[in-house]
């Protein structure tokens, strides 16, 4: 009986050896992380979440470059806010669409450019004519509302403007101004109707003052991510260029 047992015992232990065997290389294969996070905010037309899908002219753009380049991903929409931090504060990070001016140029590493960039205006309502600075020196003079962390609030903060009534989101900063907490509005003319429009409110309803400042829009990486894929989606762009593959939004 013991010999039995011990028989037993054996052929239950070879049995178990010989499925881990065949089992351990399919167990220790480890989960591939994508190469890159990507990461965007809701601005329309450029990108935007709808339906549980990321879509915008932008968002194109950037998918074919990534998709050319052989470039795994993962992409998410963030309150601009959230998603300009985690580009700086993390490696192998992708911003779209993102402004480059003089004060984001040493923060990020720029790919190529998605468009040819509308003119950031400050926007007051038709309905306050008396609102009508004609320099930025009396621009000052007003409260200005505008999208925290974005161009639009760093290059006014660059030229000394202190009023500044702030919001995280695109949404929050149009309902603010129309409901008068604040004098004017900073706001791209490119993105305006699109953006006015699906908060359910009128771009006729507001009148340029005043010129800011171009904003070409870029896609860029964080400065931990690797030369190597800096140079994949830079090379991918070019060649989808010259194949005349995207165009560049308008």
């Amino acid at each position: 009986m013991l010999i039995l047992c011990v028989l037993k015992r054996s052929f239950w232990q070879v049995l178990l050896s010989i499925l881990l065997l065949i089992f351990m290389p399919v167990l220790s294969v480890p989960v591939m992380a994508a190469d890159l996070q990507v990461v965007t905010e809701n601005w329309r037309p450029y990108n935007y979440s709808e339906k549980g899908q990321i879509k915008g002219l932008s968002t194109v753009i950037v998918k074919k470059v990534l998709k050319k380049a052989q470039i795994s991903y993962s992409m998410a929409v963030y309150p601009w806010a959230r998603a300009y931090k985690l580009a700086q504060s993390n490696k192998n990070m992708l911003i779209y669409t993102i402004v480059r001016i003089p004060a984001r140029e040493k923060l990020f590493k720029w790919i190529r450019p998605l468009g040819k960039g509308g003119t950031t205006y400050l926007y007051r309502l038709k309905t306050n004519p008396h609102i009508n600075p004609l320099s930025l020196e009396q621009a000052r003079d007003y409260q200005v509302v505008t999208n925290r962390d974005t161009m639009d609030h760093l290059w006014l903060q660059s030229h000394d403007f202190k009023r500044l009534q702030t919001s995280s989101t695109i949404e929050h900063i149009v309902r603010m101004f129309f409901k008068g907490r604040g004098d004017m509005l900073a706001f791209n003319d490119r993105t305006l109707e699109a953006e006015f429009g699906h908060f359910g409110f009128d771009p006729k309803a507001v009148v340029p003052v005043m010129p800011l400042f171009k904003t070409p829009p870029y896609m860029a990486v964080s400065l931990g991510t690797s030369d190597l894929l800096v140079e994949k989606l830079q090379h991918a762009y070019d060649v989808l260029m010259q194949e005349n593959k995207i165009q560049l939004v308008d």
